[in-house]
């Protein structure tokens, strides 16, 4: 479960990273994207939910890596996404209900659909609700209006009271 949050109050911290991950997936909104599979571009940190790797160097106390990159490949390839957005916000999903990643920043590049530009993009961050507290992103989001202020507030309210 992901929960917004203030990008100053960012958690820094070790890290697992996926830089560079190359993926063909059906993505976008016009009717030539919705006929062949473009190249994405992920580039992921995933926040370490322990210490515990660096004592005892065995894979089971990390975030691993390679299992995540299976995961976001089975994931880009096993439908149409519409927007980046969407892809970005559900590989998030993956690595913190599925790996139990701290937080998660996931950006996703679509290179070559902007002409004169390398890339169109998007990045976003997620914290883990479980670790961080706050208002689940499931549970926030309302129609059409835009409420990123109001989840910001009640994420650093709910975490000044645990």
């Amino acid at each position: 479960m992901n929960v917004y949050h203030n990008p100053a109050q960012m958690p820094e911290g070790d890290r697992v990273i996926i830089e560079d991950l190359r993926i063909p997936a059906c993505i976008g909104v016009y009717p030539h994207e919705k006929l062949e599979k473009q190249v994405v571009v992920m580039n992921i940190e995933m926040g370490l939910p322990t210490p515990a790797c660096f004592r005892s160097d065995r894979v089971d106390d990390t975030i691993d890596y390679a299992a995540v990159a299976d995961a976001v490949r089975q994931l880009a390839v096993s439908r149409h996404f519409n927007l980046i957005e969407s892809l970005a916000e559900q590989v998030s999903n993956v690595i913190v209900d599925d790996f139990g990643a701290a937080w998660v920043k996931v950006r996703v590049d679509k290179i070559g659909v902007i002409p004169d530009a390398k890339c169109a993009a998007v990045a976003i961050t997620r914290l883990n609700a479980r670790m961080f507290g706050g208002v689940a992103l499931s549970q926030s989001v309302t129609g059409a209006r835009d409420t990123s202020q109001d989840l910001v507030l009640a994420v650093s309210e709910e975490a000044g009271r645990t």
